[in-house]
Parts: structure tokens; sequence; C-alpha cells
């Protein structure tokens, strides 16, 4: 492979998935980079795909939004987290499984330190 094949060092994806949202695969804010994605990075990610929501699927969401903020946060006190450190889906455990089963938030890393505080890049 060459290195102008070579992939980014920094990738994963934000998701807001579930039945409700029409859009294949939901919505979803990839990254492909060459420096480490900050904790504001993954909070601005997680903004942009709840903006991308109507009122009724952000409401449905609320809680998993809610959580994957607490994990980005979690991680950057941490000094960022790696692939190995995957989280579940984000739900809420007090919705109808039956019926909100694939209401969700996802946060997939693929690879590179993730998630890492704002001032350790500067």
């Amino acid at each position: 492979m060459s290195s102008s094949q070579a992939p980014y060092p920094y990738r994963g994806r934000v998701q807001a998935q579930g039945e409700d949202i029409q859009q294949d695969g939901g919505y979803s804010h990839p990254w492909a980079q060459n420096n480490p994605v900050t904790d504001q990075d993954g909070l601005s990610f997680l903004a942009k795909i709840e903006g991308q929501c109507s009122e009724p699927q952000k409401a449905l969401r609320k809680i998993p939004f809610a959580k994957a903020r607490r994990f980005v946060k979690q991680a950057s006190e941490q000094g960022g987290v790696g692939p190995e450190t995957q989280p579940h889906s984000f739900q809420d455990p007090k919705r109808d499984r039956r019926k909100y089963n694939s209401v969700r938030v996802d946060i997939e890393i693929v690879s590179g330190l993730t998630f890492v505080p704002l001032k350790k890049v500067e």
C-alpha cells in the first residue's frame, strides 16, 4: 500500500439510529483525519447529528445523547480512548425495548486515540 493510499490514523463516526429515522444508516458524522479527535470535536459531532433529528427523534434520544456526551467527557478526563474501549450503543433503558429497541446513539472508534482533551492537542 503506498503512502497516498494509507488510511488516516484517526477514524470513526457518531450516529443516531433507529426505525424512526428514514435516512439510510441514520444520521451520521464520520471522521478520518491526521490529528487526534478532541473532546470538543466529539461534542460538536454529537451536536451536529442531534441537530439533524426532528423534535420527536430528539425526545426519544434525550438520554442516549446525554450518555454519549458523558462518555466523551469521561474519555477526555482519561486522556482519550482508543478502539479497545469501544462503547456499546447508548440507549434509554426506561423505554419499552420491544417498541424502541433500535433507537440509539452510537460512537464507533475505528482507529487512533479519540476524544483527547483540547488542551493536550494545542
